[in-house]
């Protein structure tokens, strides 16, 4: 055992053989005690009063809104692109680990050789694919969106999805 463990048990062993010593003493005197407390407000607690469940009688008071309760079960959408705030080294880095990662090394070792001014590079086809993956994933949110827009309006959903699917440079179709 350490040195200082024995001492510890030694004072523990000590505390335990030892009579109790007396309580302290308190340091203010009892008339110096009622008057500090004779000058204080009396204590009175406030009842419990449970506001769930319990209705209200009478009039509710003007100055409370009440409101209904909503449950929110849906995930919040998502706000702008993390990429936004990304440099363009940081976002060309960012795509070429995807890109790594979404190869074996087999994969990954036939793709990083390329013929200049005839074939691009691994990063431009890693950029590429970064891109197609960001449209995919933004395309299949709208898709989700439209289909629940369907359950309530379906015409509107129909529109939307007209919409989604036309070419980039076309103009909108017609009302039908």
């Amino acid at each position: 055992m350490k040195p200082a463990g024995s001492f510890l048990l030694l004072s523990a062993g000590m505390a335990l053989i030892c009579p109790g010593s007396e309580p302290a003493k308190p340091k203010l005197s009892e008339h110096i005690r009622q008057e500090i407390t004779a000058k204080l407000p009396v204590y009175a607690p406030k009842p419990a009063t449970s506001t769930e469940g319990a209705t209200t009688t009478g009039e509710p008071d003007p100055d409370v809104l009440v409101l209904s309760k909503i449950v929110v079960t849906e995930k919040r959408p998502p706000g702008r692109d993390p990429d936004d705030w990304l440099s363009e080294s940081k976002i060309q880095q960012k795509s070429m680990v995807a890109y790594k990662t979404s190869m074996t090394d087999l994969e990954w070792a036939l793709n990083s050789w390329y013929i200049p001014l005839i074939t691009p590079p691994p990063s431009a086809r890693a950029r590429a694919a970064y891109r197609a993956g960001k449209i995919a994933a933004e395309n299949e949110r709208l898709s989700n969106v439209i289909r629940a827009i369907g359950v309530t309006d379906p015409k509107e959903a129909a529109k939307l999805k007209r919409e989604l699917t036309r070419p980039a440079g076309s103009l909108p179709t017609p009302n039908p």
